[in-house]
């Protein structure tokens, strides 16, 4: 799938209020502190508590084939790995 699909971008679009809740800002805000947006702060520490947060909360929005939509995207566009799972294995 391409980097930016529309059914990524999309799906981002669906999740964007869940990112703001569990980053505690949105887009604007996130980018006053030097991030792209929401979605690279929450990518930007996998320790921090906004990014579990995060992912238990996308569970009751999106279904089981949507989540590797976006969560692969997210890899892919913010820290340049080709899945979630490469990006999880990085983090280790």
């Amino acid at each position: 799938m391409p980097l930016n699909s529309p059914l990524y971008e999309n799906l981002k679009g669906q999740v964007y209020d869940i990112a703001q809740i569990a980053a505690g800002r949105g887009n604007a805000e996130a980018q006053t502190e030097g991030f792209r947006d929401v979605y690279d702060l929450i990518m930007s520490d996998s320790d921090h508590p906004r990014q579990p947060a995060f992912l238990g909360l996308i569970m009751d929005r999106l279904s089981e084939k949507q989540r590797p939509i976006l969560l692969d995207g997210l890899a892919r566009e913010y820290a340049g790995v080709d899945s979630w799972m490469a990006y999880v294995d990085r983090e280790e």
